[in-house]
């Protein structure tokens, strides 16, 4: 079942509406594309995990905007972190925190199914689908109709 909206990424892509400015749907839907990919390769175990997965997903790049750098793993880590301390301290940090890490990883990640899942994801969003790892035509084709790339693997933040 595909994911159209989590009230995590809604409340932090809110709160950085303003710096993703004419970015914010590309962003958005690069998101979800991610966040469903990932829910193809990995099944979350629980609402912690899926709650984990949707605060990283919706970090993950952020600081390519909040912090006007391409060098953005620390300072999206670092929102995601306090957003988890502030508010949703139930939530794995720390698996928020890997999750972010090690998204654009070469080699697999092999301490963590989710981390590796998402690092997957982000890899077949990035190949717009030519780099599948399994996952169907179909499946990607729905997730690019639902949310469609808009161009975002061209842009330069404005």
């Amino acid at each position: 079942m595909m994911i159209e909206r989590h009230a995590h990424i809604e409340d932090i892509l809110k709160q950085h509406r303003s710096e993703l400015n004419l970015d914010f749907d590309k962003y958005r839907h690069h998101v979800y594309r991610v966040l469903n990919f990932t829910t193809l390769l990995h099944h979350p175990e629980d609402k912690k995990d899926m709650d984990a997965l949707a605060i990283a997903a919706a970090y993950h790049d952020i600081g390519i905007w909040t912090a006007g750098t391409l060098d953005y793993l620390a300072p999206s880590i670092a929102l995601a972190l306090a957003y988890v301390k502030e508010k949703q301290p139930k939530i794995s940090a720390k698996t928020v925190e890997e999750i972010i890490s090690n998204h654009h990883k070469v080699t697999p990640y092999r301490d963590s199914a989710i981390v590796e899942a998402f690092r997957k994801a982000d890899m077949i969003d990035l190949s717009l689908g030519i780099i599948s790892h399994g996952i169907s035509g179909k499946e990607i084709s729905e997730i690019y109709d639902a949310f469609p790339g808009e161009w975002f693997h061209t842009f330069y933040p404005r």
